[in-house]
């Protein structure tokens, strides 16, 4: 815990905790005594852990976001009648929030199936959609922020699933993301980048160098 603790006081208020999906409710207890003790505005968690995790924090003002992914470039009828399913069981076990992770040319066909009832499916509730910043090209961004203006998403959130290292064109997708940002998206920003804290720096510095005012409701996920 300690080192959790270290973790979370170098990153400073923008952390919040992301917990892996093979915690079991021993893990997933002292979690909810570090979030509530340190008054950690929410908690990302796989969909399998909301129901155990909700009673801890009932009575607190943290925030618990389930975690739902839609695989390949497609996304059809039955991929949303289910994951619509999905989130609306996780809402009723106690989340605030659902983050829906896909591939970015795959945002197109979530829009257009879900848009007319997001607003019902999502009432009270946070909608984040989640893509990998390495998956989307320079002329996709026009794209991109028109899917979450028209899906009314409150947050979009960036992760890297694969680090190329050196080989990697990182800073430039992230440079590329900030100067193509749609003024018009009210959503905020966040960040996924697992325990690679080099890359948690350069997008900070890069958010507070190219779009500082994006920096006040950032938010970057770590691992706990």
């Amino acid at each position: 815990m300690m080192e959790r603790d270290v973790i979370f006081d170098v990153i400073g208020d923008v952390a919040v905790p992301w917990c892996g999906a093979d915690m079991d409710s021993g893990d997933l207890a002292r979690v909810a005594e570090f979030v509530a003790g340190r008054n950690l505005p929410m908690v990302s968690v796989g969909v399998a852990s909301v129901g155990t995790l909700w009673p801890w924090l009932e009575n607190t003002n943290v925030r618990i976001i389930s975690r739902f992914y839609l695989d390949g470039r497609k996304v059809d009828v039955d991929d949303i009648s289910d994951l619509t399913v999905q989130i609306n069981a996780s809402f009723k076990q106690g989340a605030s929030g659902a983050q829906v992770f896909l591939r970015a040319a795959a945002l197109d066909d979530l829009v257009r199936q879900t848009h007319m009832v997001r607003d019902d499916l999502f009432f009270n509730k946070e909608l984040t959609i989640g893509l990998d910043v390495c998956d989307i090209a320079v002329d996709m961004w026009g794209d991109v922020f028109a899917g979450l203006k028209k899906i009314n998403a409150s947050s979009v959130l960036f992760a890297l699933t694969r680090d190329a290292g050196d080989k990697s064109d990182f800073v430039g997708r992230i440079y590329g993301m900030l100067n193509n940002w749609d003024d018009e998206f009210r959503g905020t920003l966040q960040f996924a980048f697992g325990p690679n804290f080099m890359r948690i720096e350069q997008a900070t510095r890069l958010v507070e160098s190219i779009r500082p005012e994006l920096s006040e409701n950032m938010k970057i996920w770590v691992n706990v």
